[in-house]
């Protein structure tokens, strides 16, 4: 209901299911910062079977693209098989993820769905250099927003969380309604002479020293929310 108002949802699901797994549009796989498959989801199957990776009856096909993945699939199993080397050392063992992830994105590199996903994104590119080119000024932007917007949204965040937690701002208004009780006490019945006009400076030091003290926390939480937002 909300993504059909314009809004982007990003959520993530652990271990999805199959019946989830087959509402996906696109699915891209990744492992040590490489792309091992980007395209149809529904032809995910197609493609690491025709590469040699096939995946075993009742598998759910999330669960196999991680396993092959991990090297911990049968598929991998059997593919170590016809492809162990004669002098099988220490070294080769300890290199078999980093060696299933190499081949799997060579092999990608060298599928049609590479090759059409590059030139997509060559068409974009060549879209963008027809536009006007930005400034150097507006290259070294790191935002998309400018910092009256994260002020804006980040306020708005922290005072909802305010309101839906209730028991910390009721804890801070009792003491800052006890600590006004206890400095009207110590300065109740101020004369107007000169140690009046001192007890008065000492006062008005205290309350703005504590403020200051008591604003601290707020910014940290302020700090943390900007985090979440970026």
């Amino acid at each position: 209901r909300l993504s059909r108002r314009g809004r982007t949802i990003i959520f993530s699901i652990h271990q999805p299911r199959y019946s989830i797994f087959k509402l996906f549009d696109s699915l891209t796989l990744l492992a040590s910062g490489k792309v091992l498959y980007h395209g149809p989801a529904k032809h995910a199957l197609e493609y690491f079977s025709s590469i040699g990776y096939e995946c075993e009856p009742f598998n759910n096909p999330a669960d196999f693209f991680l396993d092959v993945i991990n090297g911990d699939s049968t598929a991998v199993a059997a593919s170590k098989e016809d492809h162990r080397p004669v002098d099988t050392g220490k070294v080769a063992e300890d290199n078999v993820d980093s060696s299933v992830v190499d081949v799997l994105h060579q092999k990608y590199l060298s599928s049609s769905l590479y090759q059409s996903t590059k030139e997509a994104l060559g068409k974009v590119e060549l879209g963008r250099g027809s536009k006007q080119r930005l400034s150097k000024q507006e290259h070294e932007i790191t935002y998309a927003n400018g910092f009256l917007t994260q002020l804006y949204w980040v306020s708005k965040r922290s005072l909802k969380n305010l309101i839906r937690n209730p028991q910390a701002s009721i804890a801070q208004i009792a003491v800052t309604v006890i600590l006004a009780l206890v400095v009207g006490a110590i300065f109740f019945g101020v004369k107007l002479d000169r140690s009046g006009i001192q007890n008065r400076v000492g006062s008005l030091f205290f309350v703005t020293t504590n403020q200051c003290f008591s604003s601290v926390s707020a910014i940290e939480l302020f700090i943390r929310d900007k985090k979440l937002f970026v």
